[in-house]
């Protein structure tokens, strides 16, 4: 059987994903450590696809008792199996919510549905009556407590982020919705509610004063995401099958997976990995941006569009801890938010005058990539100049061992990007220079993988109707060094990026023919007021 069946990249629920013998990534002791607060309500933050829907479904079947699926997990030997409870689990990933209207009708028509499931039939057509009706139904049909899991709670919030009306029509419809949960707290056995967004200032769960969250304490900051001990314990064969692919020893190979997918925090203690990364990782035997094509969140989108000078997360941000979970629809604050969101993380809790304070950073490369193409993608706008209409120009002078006019191009776009969006790094440059490129209708690609490592910006022409190409194609590789650095000679740096393509043989990966090779350099240099830039190029064709 293929290894790579057992990968469960699109399986979240516990049930299908054991009996398709996929890999578990056993949570269960940790799961018992949360039971055993023998508390009632509890809630969970963190990102999207980082294990939240995996972990209420596990929860479902360990409280209807389904021991089978529990086999080789710690929980197996460690749970009252005789002791099982009715399960109600809502999903709002599944639920509508453009409106009010829609929300309600929507979410009608589910407890509908769980309600015929259990056999039981709701005379009420208010929603909120609904809820506490099929709950005490539940309870009194079953004579035992309910257990209620509730899935991804801020979604009809976040998802109309950019219409405050909805946004707060609809969390009033969920506080009084949730509300039933806190009334009925006599036949509740267990209520366990994720989210990405903290519930503190969001209002849905302002009167639940008995609801712990769980988000930041110690005991459950691996409950979901990966370990570097379950990375090598549950994932070493393939660990060790893409060291033998690439012909490198293991150790690289773990290096290299943590640079790109580990670093996720909410203690400044524990250190995950990104599960759906991972999986895909393992899938592919490629390192890309996973995490970040599945998709940026809509409403991370919306709230950057109307501000989106955030280039200090380039930088470890301090945050005292009732900064840290503050989420309010009429006015967000992006650091807490880019927490939540998961595209900044705990490096570091300490006291302070008595108060929890909390160093935040970003996680790992892949997010840091992330950032960076989401600001420039969004955001970056193209300025209509004449260079469009020579953009061949350009591409032939390249071919020729020339590049004065990408140089000014490159120059007049950077110098274009509004200054909020300046970040001092090699990785914005990077990014940028990729999208100007790619903003003359020319094929590009960053971050191309080779054996040798990976190459910053290559174009690849092919089509026979650009005069940049010939009969056998022609590729361009670039590659990018940044400075502020006064001393550092811009001329010589471009030379040192040149050197670095012919030193790993980039262009081997093209055959070695018909290959314009760039080293590009670009120095910021600080004026009074703002700063300039100035660029080097160094070409040769290799043939």
């Amino acid at each position: 059987m293929n290894m790579k069946s057992e990968l469960s990249i699109d399986v979240s629920d516990f049930k299908k994903l054991i009996k398709r013998n996929k890999i578990y990534v056993d949570k269960t002791e940790v799961i018992k450590r949360m039971r055993e607060l023998n508390g009632t309500y509890h809630f969970l933050s963190r990102p999207r696809r980082f294990g939240k829907s995996l972990l209420i479904s596990t929860l479902k079947e360990l409280f209807e008792g389904d021991k089978k699926l529990f086999k080789d997990t710690y929980i197996y030997n460690h749970w009252n199996w005789d002791e099982t409870y009715p399960v109600i689990h809502l999903d709002f990933n599944n639920i509508g919510s453009e409106t009010r209207e829609i929300l309600e009708e929507s979410l009608n028509h589910r407890l509908d549905k769980i309600a015929k499931n259990f056999g039981i039939e709701l005379e009420s057509n208010n929603l909120i009556d609904k809820f506490s009706d099929l709950i005490e139904e539940v309870h009194d049909t079953h004579k035992k407590n309910v257990v209620v899991l509730v899935d991804e709670y801020d979604k009809p919030v976040l998802d109309n982020i950019d219409n405050i009306d909805t946004a707060k029509a609809n969390q009033k419809l969920l506080k009084n919705f949730h509300g039933v949960l806190k009334s009925l707290d006599a036949v509740l056995e267990f209520v366990f509610i994720t989210g990405i967004t903290q519930f503190s200032k969001l209002s849905i769960f302002s009167g639940f004063n008995n609801l712990k969250d769980l988000t930041l304490k110690e005991e459950y900051s691996t409950i979901c995401g990966y370990t570097q001990e379950e990375l090598e314990k549950y994932f070493k064969e393939f660990i060790v099958n893409y060291a033998d692919l690439k012909n490198i020893n293991y150790k690289e190979v773990i290096n290299k997976i943590k640079y790109h997918y580990d670093g996720y925090s909410w203690d400044g203690k524990s250190f995950l990995y990104n599960p759906y990364s991972l999986m895909n990782f393992f899938d592919d035997d490629e390192f890309n941006n996973y995490w970040f094509k599945s998709g940026t969140p809509n409403f991370l989108v919306k709230i950057f569009k109307k501000n989106f000078n955030i280039g200090h997360v380039y930088n470890p941000i301090k945050l005292y801890e009732s900064e840290l979970n503050i989420f309010d629809i009429e006015n967000i604050k992006q650091i807490p938010l880019l927490f939540q969101s998961g595209y900044l993380t705990i490096m570091k809790k300490e006291m302070i005058k008595d108060e929890i304070v909390y160093t935040l950073k970003i996680p790992n490369f892949e997010v840091e990539t992330s950032i960076t193409r989401n600001l420039l993608e969004n955001f970056y706008i193209k300025t209509e100049n004449s260079f469009r209409s020579k953009r061949k120009e350009i591409l032939n002078e390249l071919k020729e061992g020339r590049c004065d006019l990408l140089v000014r191009y490159l120059k007049k776009e950077i110098m274009n990007v509004h200054y909020q969006l300046k970040i001092r790094n090699w990785r914005y440059y990077q990014t940028l220079i990729y999208f100007a490129i790619k903003g003359l209708d020319i094929q590009t690609e960053s971050e191309v993988g080779m054996f040798s490592g990976r190459m910053d910006i290559i174009i690849e022409e092919k089509d026979d109707n650009y005069s940049f190409t010939d009969n056998n194609g022609h590729s361009t590789i670039i590659e990018l060094k940044y400075t502020q650095m006064k001393d550092k000679n811009i001329e010589t740096l471009a030379k040192v990026a040149l050197n670095q393509i012919k030193e790993k043989e980039y262009y081997e990966k093209y055959g070695c023919e018909n290959v314009t090779m760039i080293g590009l350099a670009i120095k910021e240099i600080k004026l009074k007021i703002g700063s300039r830039i100035d660029i080097a190029c160094k070409i040769e064709n290799q043939s």
